[in-house]
């Protein structure tokens, strides 16, 4: 008996919430879309406000995640009513586009055991870039076209740190992480660009010289 009567009341303030006008409670429509903090919700799920989903899964667990049945299907967009328009958004086959762009906090309050980039050039020399397509069940399609990149287990032997070991044991490359280490690469080669240059002008100042004794 106490049962029900728990059930009757919980099923009152479920109808309560449902019958209320007020836009602070839950509105569900006859269409089945669901509304928080709104009383005329236009998707499954609308909800007017912030939210927070407080997650305590394990690593690689699922905190939120939409599953999409088409690859080219949208799981995630973020529109902007400033600019009128989409700024961000994820599709069903794992591209992420952001408007601007992205950034990685590289700030040097962040940082510990702050170390010089050993041997950049020879690390770069060992890499290979490649063109390639993402196959079908990786979501490539024929008519995407090539990519150009790396392969993550070449570049897991010269450069651990910007490769990655995902949930499913393939392996994936930070390319942001090789900016760095091209930056190098390319300061220790102007160094030798610069000192090959100093010895052909003393080179070619040696000629000079040898020129002039010969013909006085």
């Amino acid at each position: 008996m106490k049962q029900m009567r728990s059930i009757q009341i919980v099923s009152a303030w479920l109808l309560l919430c449902i019958s209320q006008p007020v836009a602070s409670q839950l509105k569900v429509k006859p269409d089945g879309n669901v509304g928080i903090g709104t009383n005329n919700p236009v998707a499954r799920l609308h909800v007017h406000g912030e939210g927070l989903v407080d997650s305590h899964t394990s690593p690689w667990g699922r905190a939120f995640w939409t599953r999409v049945h088409h690859r080219d299907a949208g799981s995630y967009y973020l529109w902007n009513s400033v600019y009128g328009r989409d700024v961000f958004f994820v599709n069903g086959r794992g591209w992420l586009w952001a408007m601007q762009g992205a950034f990685t906090g590289s700030d040097s309050t962040m940082m510990e055991d702050v170390a010089p980039i050993e041997s950049p050039l020879d690390a770069v020399r060992q890499l290979q870039g490649i063109r390639f397509r993402y196959g079908k069940e990786n979501g490539g399609d024929k008519t995407d076209g090539y990519r150009l990149g790396l392969v993550a287990q070449q570049v897991e032997r010269v450069v651990p740190e910007a490769v990655k070991i995902m949930q499913d044991s393939t392996k994936a490359i930070a390319y942001d992480d090789l900016v760095p280490l091209l930056v190098e690469a390319v300061k220790e080669q102007q160094q030798q660009i610069d000192a090959l240059m100093a010895f052909i002008a003393y080179q070619q100042e040696e000629i000079g010289r040898l020129k002039k004794r010969r013909n006085p």
